[in-house]
């Protein structure tokens, strides 16, 4: 069994527990009956740390959190116009990737997949920082906080984690509307500045997408450490547009790409280049399975003067010759893991 799958099995039938165990201090909000619902464990973690740091730099918060509420304005129109403008992309260009997918730990077409602890982590992580800032943002306006806890969906078992801060409604409805929606502003801004600082101290990258400069920016260059200890072995095919330049020589999902124009996938360096370089109707060499064999690139129907062959797939990886010889086997897979 896929590792990943176990672990969200473990992870599902865990919190079921819970949810047995601890049924009668549950809160539960039936969505669709008793199958769907939404269920609140109250608690008081963390208030004394929002109370501490809401009373000792009220005003800087106050006025960042003034700020948020032009940020979560601005936010909801870029958000509003990407749906719009992906919903377009869905009817007029379906063969394209669509802008906007549910990140969720299944590999599944039109969803963006990540590894099960890799997506629960982060979970956590965006929910904490989310939650911990508006209960923050309400102690700087001197809004008492009730509890704070955890919270999940369930379809009949609990899916989907959630955290969630309650503050005094009574008290936070009597307040000017620029204090109230400054502590609804302040969990999505708290994310936003975690993401930034996330750039700002690791880089970021899009292989194969993007120009990967923010690297030089970085004060901890993590993706390059990343490529230092890990290559790929191999693109395993996801995907295959009909009527593509991928299907015309018989490409299907299942299928490992391993050389592109002679480049082996085990340079990744090399082989971004030569992707980023394409052009339509250029003749690219593809080995497949072990096979070689020849396409023409088309036009991207997004943007025809970029090249399209009409494939997606997943990167195969393992230890580079470096790593295994330096860490070993183990120790590569503790470094990776932390990576």
């Amino acid at each position: 069994m896929d590792m990943n799958l176990l672990l969200g099995i473990v992870f599902v039938l865990g919190m079921g527990l819970f949810l047995y165990v601890q049924r009668k201090s549950l809160v539960f909000q039936k969505i669709l009956g008793p199958i769907v619902y939404f269920a609140m464990y109250r608690a008081s973690w963390g208030l004394r740390a929002m109370d501490w740091l809401g009373k000792t730099i009220p005003r800087f918060l106050r006025a960042l959190f003034y700020g948020g509420i032009v940020v979560g304005f601005a936010g909801m129109l870029f958000i509003s116009f990407e749906i719009i403008q992906s919903t377009v992309q869905l009817f007029s260009h379906p063969e394209l990737t669509p802008g906007i997918q549910p990140v969720l730990p299944i590999a599944v077409k039109g969803v963006f997949y990540v590894p099960f602890v890799y997506w629960i982590i982060s979970i956590f992580v965006i929910a904490a920082l989310h939650e911990f800032a508006h209960g923050v943002a309400a102690r700087a306006y001197n809004i008492p906080i009730k509890s704070s806890g955890f919270a999940f969906l369930g379809i009949i078992l609990p899916i989907i984690p959630a955290a969630f801060v309650e503050p005094d409604e009574k008290k936070l409805v009597k307040r000017p509307a620029k204090e109230q929606l400054s502590v609804f502003a302040a969990g999505p801004l708290a994310n936003i500045l975690a993401a930034f600082l996330v750039i700002f101290l690791f880089g970021f990258s899009f292989p194969g997408v993007s120009a990967q400069t923010s690297h030089n920016i970085a004060l901890i260059d993590l993706p390059a450490l990343a490529s230092d200890l890990t290559q790929w072995n191999g693109l395993q095919v996801t995907s295959v547009t009909p009527n593509s330049p991928a299907a015309s020589i018989g490409i299907i999902p299942g299928f490992v790409i391993t050389q592109i124009d002679g480049i082996p996938t085990t340079d990744r360096t090399r082989l971004l280049a030569r992707l980023d370089a394409l052009k339509p109707g250029e003749q690219l060499s593809v080995t497949i399975n072990g096979k070689t064999q020849t396409l023409t690139t088309g036009k991207n129907p997004q943007d025809p003067t970029k090249s399209w062959i009409g494939v997606q797939f997943d990167t195969q990886t393992g230890p580079t010759p470096h790593a295994i010889q330096t860490f070993g086997e183990q120790g590569y897979a503790l470094l990776i893991g932390c990576v």
